[in-house]
C-alpha cells in the first residue's frame, strides 16, 4: 500500500513538472513565436532544471506538437460537451453544432488559433483519438459520426470527414485570421450550409 502511494506520489510531481512545461512553453510561444523561444527560456520560466525537459520531450518541435495535441484536446472535449447538452433534429445538425461551437470558440481565442495554424484538422483530431490519454474523444467521436444517413459507405463517409474538417479548418482559419474571403461572420452561414450538402447528398 506504501508503496502504491509512493509510485502515486512520483506520478503526480511527474505530471506537475510536464503541465508546468508546457503551459511555460505555450505563453512563451505566444508571445515571442516559437522560432524567438529556446528551450533555456522555457524551463526557466517553468522552473525546472533544463535536464527534466528531456524527461518528458525531445526538442521544441515534440513540445510544440505535444501542445497542439493538448490545446485541440481541450477545444474538441468543450465541443462535444455542449453537444452532449442538446437535442437535435438529426445527428447532421448536431454534427453541425459541433463544428459551428469550434468555429465561435476559435473566433473568440484569435491567439490560439493563431498558435493552432490550420493545423486543428483531422491530422491532429486522428492523433487525439489514437492516442490513449484522450480515449473519451474517440468514443465520443465515434458516437457523433455513427448515425449520420448519408449515401456514403462506412470508409467513404470518413474520407468526407477528413474533407469537411480539412476544408472547415483552412477556410475558417483565413476568414478569422486574415478576413479572407470575408471575416467569419458572412463565411460561416455559407461553411456550414456547404457542409450540410455534402452530408446530405
Amino acid at each position: 500500500m506504501f508503496l502504491k502511494k509512493e509510485v502515486r506520489k512520483r506520478e503526480q510531481k511527474k505530471l506537475i513538472k510536464e503541465n508546468r512545461l508546457l503551459e511555460a512553453a505555450y505563453n512563451l510561444f505566444i508571445e515571442k513565436g516559437i522560432t524567438n523561444t529556446a528551450i533555456d527560456e522555457i524551463v526557466k520560466k517553468a522552473g525546472v532544471a533544463k535536464g527534466t525537459f528531456y524527461l518528458y520531450f525531445k526538442d521544441k518541435e515534440d513540445i510544440l506538437e505535444k501542445l497542439i495535441l493538448r490545446k485541440s484536446a481541450e477545444i474538441v472535449k468543450k465541443a462535444l460537451a455542449e453537444v452532449e447538452d442538446k437535442d437535435f433534429p438529426s445527428p447532421v445538425d448536431k454534427f453541425l453544432f459541433f463544428l459551428e461551437y469550434i468555429i465561435d470558440y476559435l473566433s473568440k481565442n484569435r491567439f490560439l488559433f493563431r498558435f493552432l495554424k490550420k493545423d486543428f484538422s483531422w491530422v491532429f483530431f486522428k492523433k487525439i483519438t489514437d492516442n490513449e490519454e484522450f480515449s473519451e474523444i474517440k468514443l465520443a467521436k465515434e458516437m457523433l459520426l455513427k448515425n449520420i444517413k448519408t449515401n456514403y459507405s462506412e470508409d467513404e463517409l470518413e474520407i468526407v470527414v477528413f474533407m469537411i474538417l480539412e476544408l472547415v479548418s483552412s477556410i475558417t482559419y483565413s476568414s478569422i485570421v486574415k478576413e479572407e474571403p470575408a471575416p467569419i461572420e458572412k463565411v460561416k452561414p455559407l461553411l456550414l450550409a456547404t457542409v450540410r450538402k455534402i452530408l446530405e447528398n
